[in-house]
């Protein structure tokens, strides 16, 4: 039985990926700043000592590497958590008499601004736009060194937008859920929006984890895969599915003062190469994603109005 140790398995993709692992009958350890069950170290990627003996306690086989920031108004935060921490779970991973393979979530947001419609493989430069983009581009050079300079077998996986139940309000699509929701309970009828026009490559987090497996036993060292569906959709059709299966008439009003300042216009990705190496695709369309991730938080706005 493989031995595997998730950083970050309290968050949204770390729990539908320890339940993935226990499903192909792996043994699975986890690390995060809040406890969640058994075999979960409580621990931070700034602590040393704690993730040396984490690591050494857990001697895993395979290390998916989850655990950094998405939003933050501080911006070294960013390179606090996604790059220095990184490099101190490594650290802590070389001391280990056998490497474990390391598989690390990055991002999409590491291409930016790309140029033409064409479906972004991972050959296509990086052009990050934002502090959370640069530092994950950071994070994956980092970890890298580690594979050309030390052998250790580290796998990058780039996430594209990811959707599933659970998800948190930070992010549009969850927001438009919380909101429709919300209005589901109250009198009011207006859902208020950021930008609409943008395009995004959504894969659903159900999907997702599985490609975390598939690429932990099958994908190559060294080489970093794209998680996507191979589609652009654009937010407001989005918005608009899910206040299709609204139970009451909702409209929307977009609000300038929502923007996210270098937002990229369009963004979609290519799997071939993860299809190639794993038999991987996306099974999970947009629309059910959406559907599910509406349900959810009805049941949680349930829930929060007892």
């Amino acid at each position: 039985m493989k031995k595997i140790l998730v950083t970050g398995i309290s968050g949204f993709v770390g729990k539908y990926l320890q339940d993935e692992l226990l499903r192909v009958g792996w043994q699975v350890y986890g690390l995060d700043l809040r406890p969640a069950g058994e075999n979960i170290f409580i621990g931070d990627l700034s602590d040393r000592t704690t993730l040396t003996r984490v690591v050494l306690d857990c001697q895993p086989d395979i290390v998916f590497h989850l655990a950094g920031i998405i939003k933050s108004t501080d911006r070294e935060l960013y390179y606090r958590s996604n790059l220095f921490g990184t490099l101190n779970l490594l650290d802590a991973i070389m001391q280990l008499e056998t490497h474990p393979k390391v598989v690390l979530a990055s991002s999409s947001a590491v291409y930016g601004l790309t140029k033409g419609s064409h479906p972004i493989t991972e050959r296509s430069p990086l052009r990050p736009v934002t502090e959370y983009a640069v530092s994950k581009a950071a994070q994956e050079t980092a970890a890298l060194r580690y594979h050309y300079a030390f052998g250790l077998p580290v796998i990058i996986i780039r996430m594209f937008n990811l959707l599933g139940p659970g998800q948190s309000p930070d992010l549009a699509c969850s927001a438009f859920a919380r909101q429709i929701a919300l209005l589901e309970y109250s009198d009011q009828t207006e859902i208020v929006t950021g930008n609409l026009d943008a395009k995004r490559d959504f894969v659903d987090v159900r999907d997702a984890v599985c490609a975390f497996a598939m690429v932990a036993e099958k994908g190559e060292a060294g080489q970093t895969y794209n998680v996507c569906s191979g589609r652009a959709v654009a937010i407001q059709k989005c918005l608009s599915v899910m206040m299709s299966k609204s139970q009451k008439q909702l409209s929307a009003r977009v609000d300038a003062a929502r923007f996210q300042k270098n937002d990229v216009p369009v963004q979609v990705g290519s799997y071939q190469k993860l299809h190639k190496v794993t038999g991987w695709r996306p099974k999970i369309s947009v629309e059910q994603s959406l559907s599910d991730l509406l349900d959810d938080w009805r049941e949680r706005v349930k829930v929060e109005s007892k």
